[in-house]
């Protein structure tokens, strides 16, 4: 340990340190789980602590033990302005003695308390309970200025509980289906009026009040596979919500982020941690974030900013922000002081390994055993084998670092005891007070109905990738007189950093033949329909890393790419820009969300937050000439289209059910002027019967597969005689488009669009497989259906999906693998772009947009709570098994990196991360069958060879069938089974 120190920092005096600031932090035991997706981990033994100084040598003062008694745990506190009052997470056993204000003190979940130290100083301050709830969970408080209260994150859900769609009232689980999701909230000073205010589908983490008094916090952005930490920030009152900083740069998860000193040498910077998403105990590099002059990393501001920056690492030495061995330590829950220094406290951990089963310094490790553990994917099972191993619980100490004098190092201020840990440091210092923010104003009509507004006053107003841009056009998007589907010229505001823009002007212009190229023509919304605690729900949302969702319906954009339209307020709401076919040009891989009655403006389509919106001043003030004469002069100053007809005619800000638009602004009468073709395209009563449905249609906007896509396959399309899809397609070997009910309880279309053929090794005969995350996967070809979106790569999936390619007789996005192995029917084949109906077309595309989940609405699907199976006979009888056979290493989270294009999760669904709460509901989604527990996925997979499959065969499964762990988990399960 003294050799990692000296690494560090060697000295420890108070001059060294500076030792001048008292603070408070946590210590808690270094066994307990914790990860980023961790809402709100709890071990018994955990409590507040004061030191007098910042030195290693000062008084130290465990401030809760009377309430905690040793049975229980706190965690995150928060510091008032004045430096007087600390608010914290606290959470202890009801069976404990302690009392507050005449009442028992624990609740048995974790609350918000406040500690006064106005009179009483830091050891004889008085404590209040803030919250007392006893069925949710209050944690991550902060401040808000001038006295109005609190905001924290808790997983309490007040107002999305009642507003989770299809399927009714209920409290929504995460994406990995673990754990209650947590969400931002806001209290009075009293710890009345709690007030949800955002409305994320995972877990809002470490919120903190900014110093222009906006709310910062770390959102789990987790949709498809983007799967990452991005820091946000949002007013108090839940309005004006949007990403800060890092959706698309370097790292995972940017946790516990804060301004530094705004009056000091690195004002508009954040200290952050950044870290993996699970398997470093929350641990990670520290990260300097220049929000001030950077919305990403290489994404300056403006051109007068360098186009390299935005975050860098100030230690000395690297600390690794990614999995595997950080050879110099990690860091957790940076605070930076206000007082002039710059300097930084941390909660840091020299880097330790177990070596033949004692703790030692990586210091001591030969470079080939560092190489091994920094190898972030080897087998699992040679992870096991090692007498080398990562795995020494984290003895995370309070430090103080300088980043104006990074060499240094990590100067101690609190060392941990034995089998503990000191995290959340926070200095017991005033700051200056940030000025409350006025509320938004709000449209009270509106906020009466649950509604908000968003406009964009252009989809083609878009960012350096392109989402709206060139990468999404395709070659059915052109034709001879299209050959360019986005008119482009060059920026005129002085502040944007791109070569080129959409022409606007251009595109707006009936006389312009740019006007008719335009591809976007409606806007598609939909809404998360979370899913909730239950047997199967992993098996019931299919083959597909997305959750259930719930079509809202559509609003037309106009030919300057604007749209305004009426949205629910506090739900998680995604749009996607569409084609005249239905078809998506781009999956919105993050939820956004209104406030009732907030009208929000956004410049575009992920468009660049630097400069001036696009589809403003002179471009949105040039009228055409080919315009209809009432709408030109109807028109007002910096009004885009959509805003000019919403105003003239308030209905059209309703969503619609169907796609349906016909061009009003084009005055054919006038020479040289083409109006756009009107487009309407209705599941039932079309103008002209065949282009139907012939099957059900889809009740609210909710499509599941065996009710609305299966039957495609089998109805009467008068090919081949009478025939039907099935009579072509009953081929397992081929393609089987039969309604035959499979062993995952799917049919078997289902499996087959879904799932790619194993690809196969041409000199052994076995499937290829590669490693992720130390297990074996295995490598398939390209399924006809594409799910696969991310930061990275957010193509529209049923455009780049070959079935529609093929149904649709366009080319679309398919990549040339899929293309290869799915061909163009040969000639004296059905013409299968004729075989579908346009709604058939069109309920396809939006199926396949959507995630292609098997059921959108659960209940269905047969999901059902399990009230025999307890959470208490889980962690008893079933999670050490889990624990030793599962989580040793296979079944860990994974996280999309920078721009993760095809970094799936969806060989390894089964996500374990030491967190009981949250292990207990995931294994609940692999039990597909009570009362046959052999044919659920939690016994079935393990207990087959290979496992997972395409693995190198062993000699024995890793849950053989009969062996007494085998055992004990069936007979748990059916402990489930209601059926005699």
């Amino acid at each position: 340990m003294a050799a990692v120190l000296a690494a560090c920092g060697s000295g420890s005096s108070d001059s060294t340190v500076e030792g001048d600031v008292p603070l408070a932090y946590t210590q808690r035991v270094n066994t307990m789980g914790m990860n980023p997706t961790n809402g709100a981990p709890y071990a018994q033994g955990g409590d507040l602590m004061i030191r007098e100084k910042s030195s290693p040598s000062a008084p130290e003062h465990n401030i809760t033990k009377d309430i905690t008694q040793g049975h229980g745990d706190v965690s995150d506190p928060e510091v008032s302005f004045d430096g007087k009052k600390i608010v914290f997470a606290l959470k202890c056993e009801t069976s404990n003695t302690s009392m507050i204000d005449g009442a028992k003190a624990c609740t048995g979940r974790w609350n918000i308390w406040e500690y006064d130290m106005t009179k009483g100083g830091m050891t004889g301050g008085s404590f209040k309970r803030l919250t007392n709830s006893t069925t949710a969970d209050d944690v991550d408080p902060a401040y808000l200025p001038a006295g109005k209260g609190f905001v924290f994150t808790s997983n309490r859900q007040g107002t999305s509980f009642f507003n989770q769609g299809v399927g009714g009232d209920r409290f929504a689980l995460d994406e990995y289906e673990r754990e209650r999701v947590f969400n931002l909230h806001t209290m009075d000073a009293a710890g009345g009026n709690i007030t949800q205010i955002s409305v994320n589908q995972s877990h809002d983490r470490n919120p903190v009040v900014r110093p222009n008094g906006d709310i910062m916090f770390s959102r789990w952005d987790h949709v498809g596979m983007r799967n990452h930490f991005k820091v946000f920030r949002v007013k108090p009152d839940g309005t004006d919500m949007f990403v800060l900083y890092g959706a698309h740069s370097d790292g995972n998860s940017f946790l516990h982020p804060r301004d530094m000193d705004p009056n000091g040498k690195f004002k508009g910077f954040l200290a952050s941690d950044l870290m993996p998403l699970s398997r470093t105990k929350e641990g990670g590099g520290l990260v300097m974030v220049d929000a001030a002059n950077y919305s990403e990393q290489n994404t300056p501001a403006n051109p007068g900013v360098a186009p390299q920056g935005g975050q860098y690492y100030p230690t000395a030495e690297t600390l690794n922000i990614g999995g595997g061995l950080s050879e110099f330590g990690r860091i957790t829950t940076p605070f930076p002081l206000w007082d002039g220094t710059d300097r930084v406290l941390v909660a840091f951990r020299p880097c330790e390994v177990t070596k033949n089963g004692k703790v030692v310094p990586c210091a001591s490790l030969t470079t080939e055993e560092k190489a091994r553990l920094a190898d972030d994917n080897r087998m699992a099972s040679d992870v096991a084998a090692d007498g080398v191993k990562d795995n020494v619980p984290p003895p995370y100490g309070i430090y103080m670092f300088n980043p104006n004098r990074p060499k240094d190092g990590m100067q101690p201020v609190a060392p941990p005891p034995p089998g503990f840990m000191n995290t959340d440091p926070v200095p017991l210092q005033s700051r200056a007070e940030p000025n409350a923010t006025d509320p938004t104003p709000v449209d009270a009509t509106l906020a009466a109905q649950k509604l908000g507004l968003l406009e964009v006053r252009s989809v083609y107003d878009t960012d350096g990738l392109g989402r709206m841009g060139d990468p999404v056009i395709a070659a059915a998007d052109l034709s001879a007189t299209c050959t360019t589907a986005i008119a482009k010229t060059k920026p005129t505001d002085p502040a944007d950093t791109r070569a080129q823009v959409a022409d606007l002007v251009k595109m707006k212009d009936p006389a312009n033949p740019a006007y008719g190229c335009a591809p976007a023509r409606f806007i598609r919304a939909f809404r998360a329909a979370a899913p909730s605690q239950g047997m199967g729900v992993r098996q019931a949302i299919g083959e597909t890393d997305f959750e259930p969702q719930q079509i809202l319906g559509y609003a037309p954009i106009e030919p300057d790419g604007s749209f305004k339209l009426q949205v629910p307020a506090d739900t998680p709401i995604g749009l996607a820009v569409v084609d005249a076919e239905g078809r998506a040009f781009q999956t919105h891989t993050n939820w956004i969300q209104v406030r009732p009655g907030e009208r929000r403006t956004c410049d575009g389509c992920h468009s660049p937050r630097r400069g001036g919106a696009l589809n403003s001043g002179t471009v949105a003030n040039t009228i055409p000439s080919g315009w209809m004469d009432a709408l030109a002069g109807a028109h007002q100053s910096g009004e885009t289209m959509a805003g000019t007809r919403t105003r003239l005619d308030p209905n059209l800000l309703k969503l619609m059910t169907d796609m349906v638009s016909t061009d009003v602004w084009a005055d054919p009468a006038k020479a040289g002027v083409t109006a756009r073709n009107s487009i309407s395209i209705k599941y039932k009563n079309n103008t002209d019967p065949k282009d139907d449905l012939l099957t059900a249609a889809p009740t609210d906007g909710v499509i599941n597969y065996p009710d609305h896509i299966q039957p495609m396959w089998t109805v009467s399309r008068g090919v081949n005689g009478a025939g039907t899809c099935v009579t072509c397609h009953a081929d397992p070997a081929k393609l089987d488009l039969t309604a035959t009910i499979t062993g995952t309880g799917r049919t078997a279309s289902y499996e087959r669009l879904l799932i790619g053929d194993p690809l196969i090794d041409e000199v052994t005969g076995l499937p290829k497989t590669h490693l992720d995350e130390g297990v074996p996967m295995i490598d398939r070809e390209p399924a006809m259906v594409d799910t696969m979106a991310s930061e990275g790569d957010a193509l529209g999936m049923g455009r780049k999906s070959r079935l529609v390619e093929i149904l649709s007789g366009a080319t679309l996005m398919a990549s040339t693998e899929a293309r290869k192995l799915y061909p163009t029917p040969a000639a004296g084949a059905p013409d299968h772009s004729t075989l579908l109906t346009k709604a058939e077309k069109r309920l396809l595309a939006e199926w396949i947009d959507l995630g292609s989940k098997y059921y959108n609405d659960l209940s269905a699907g047969g999901v059902k709570n399990i009230g025999l199976l307890t959470q208490a006979s889980f962690e008893s009888d079933i999670y050490p098994i889990l624990r030793s056979t599962c989580a040793a290493g296979c079944h860990q989270g994974i996280g999309s990196d920078e721009i993760a294009a095809g970094k799936a999760f969806r060989e390894n669904r089964f996500v374990l991360l030491g967190d009981a709460e949250g292990d207990f509901n995931v294994t609940l989604t692999m039990i597909n069958d009570a009362c046959h527990p052999d044919n659920s996925s939690l016994l079935k997979r393990p207990s087959t060879i290979p496992h997972p499959a395409g693995a190198a065969s062993s000699p024995t499964a890793v849950l053989p069938v009969g062996s007494a762990n085998y055992t004990t988990i069936a007979n748990w399960i059916k402990k489930g089974c209601t059926t005699p």
